[in-house]
């Protein structure tokens, strides 16, 4: 009897059932991921939305912190608003004129009016909600702290993405200087977005070379931060600074083609040379305010008793008030590499602005060191996320412990210092005393 033949699968068949996953598997890997990736959006957009909403409430609801007496800058502030009330805008020539008439017969220091954008905005704003100078001035000033906070996290986010994003917007939203000059009527809150802003929009110029449209935006930038206020000759020469490393030291890879970004730099600094001298009347007449201003405040009581210091001044007044987030931000200095090229960046400019700013005969004050805020917390940021991820199996959950801890610490010290004592300028003898350092109210 013949027997049948036998029948061998095939090749094909032999090795489907051996090698290739089912496709029900494969389907639930996917949908697993897919899953985990709308968690991971859905914790994010909740984490932004509550450091939002937070960072904005802190800053223009007057239950976190109404200063009850008036500093004598936030006084002449006011009078340069009324000023412009009664003159009008169109006469800002005389306006300037007068102030120059007035100071070189007095002793005592007045803020100029070349303080021209917070000024003109107090009087706009003023104009259109009838709410009085001292309201109006407020008013900017918290638009200009809530624009700050919005656009430190959107500068941390191009520069390392949505991690750094939401602990920089987190620590921004509830930094102490941050807050105060949100609730005073004091420029330098607004003349620090001025100042971010133009970091980063460097910042992009150097990824982006040969852009008009950002090396317009950064030169115009730069013009309004020169006329907010004279100190925008300090963050020009941080700017600058980081401008001529990027171009003789290429291995820090911080951009490319920095000439374009030098000559926007010059560009925005003439321009608004010029606008001020077109304010002021004459080339004449703007350089009298400024050397009136600078001979008077060097000779001022306060100037002397309060300006002065070692060159570790900055340090110590920043330890004083976020000692958390300096600590944090000098570990992630020491942590910086060669690759962490935004993070060198970032310090770059805080160098060569420092390296100015202490030497100008008695005139350091913290107020002035609002510019390095976003800079700093990025660097104390880049730690917090070190020092979480050192934390391998809940990297998260640490990093939101940290991250709690440091901004319990940062709204301590801004409602001891600034809500509770009602500290209107920042000098050392009001934060030591008010700390417990020194036992002695100052003289």
């Amino acid at each position: 009897m013949q027997s049948s033949p036998v029948q061998v699968p095939s090749a094909e068949f032999c090795e489907t059932p051996l090698t290739a996953a089912p496709a029900g598997a494969e389907s639930a890997v996917k949908a697993a991921g897919i899953a985990q990736v709308i968690r991971t959006h859905r914790l994010e957009f909740a984490a932004a939305l509550v450091i939002l909403v937070v960072g904005v409430a802190l800053r223009v609801l007057p239950y976190f912190g109404v200063p009850d007496r008036l500093t004598v800058d936030e006084f002449l502030y006011i009078k340069n608003v009324e000023m412009v009330k009664a003159v009008g805008p169109y006469n800002y020539p005389a306006l300037i004129q007068n102030y120059v008439n007035l100071q070189s017969q007095m002793q005592q220091v007045m803020l100029p009016p070349t303080r021209f954008v917070y000024i003109v905005l107090g009087w706009a704003w003023d104009a259109i909600f009838h709410c009085g100078s001292r309201m109006a001035l407020r008013g900017v000033a918290a638009t200009f702290s809530v624009l700050s906070f919005l656009l430190s996290g959107l500068f941390a986010y191009r520069l390392g993405g949505k991690r750094f994003a939401l602990v920089v917007g987190a620590l921004m939203a509830v930094g102490p200087m941050e807050l105060m000059l949100a609730h005073r009527e004091l420029v330098d809150g607004v003349f620090a977005f001025w100042a971010q802003l133009s970091l980063w929009l460097l910042w992009e110029n150097l990824q982006r070379p040969g852009n008009l449209g950002w090396l317009a935006a950064y030169a115009g930038s730069i013009a309004v931060m020169v006329l907010t206020k004279e100190n925008a000759f300090f963050a020009s020469v941080g700017l600058g600074g980081i401008v001529c490393v990027a171009a003789f030291v290429p291995g820090l890879n911080l951009g490319k083609a920095p000439w374009t970004a030098a000559a926007a730099t010059v560009a925005g600094g003439v321009l608004g040379v010029l606008v001020l001298i077109c304010l002021a009347g004459s080339p004449v007449t703007l350089i009298q305010t400024y050397e009136l201003l600078v001979t008077k405040a060097e000779k001022m009581t306060f100037a002397y008793v309060s300006g002065g210091g070692p060159w570790f001044r900055y340090i110590a007044d920043l330890l004083l008030v976020s000692p958390v987030v300096l600590l944090l931000a000098v570990g992630g200095i020491f942590g910086l590499r060669r690759e962490n090229r935004q993070g060198i960046f970032l310090l770059l400019f805080v160098l060569f602005s420092y390296a100015v700013m202490i030497n100008v005969k008695n005139g350091m004050n913290l107020r002035y060191a609002t510019m390095w805020d976003m800079p700093l917390r990025y660097l104390a940021a880049g730690m917090i996320l070190r020092m979480a991820g050192a934390v391998r199996r809940a990297p998260v959950v640490a990093a939101i412990a940290l991250l709690a801890v440091v901004m319990g610490v940062e709204l301590h010290q801004y409602r001891l210092l600034f809500v509770q004592n009602d500290i209107g300028d920042p000098i050392p003898q009001l934060l030591n005393y008010t700390l417990g350092i020194m036992r002695t109210a100052p003289m």
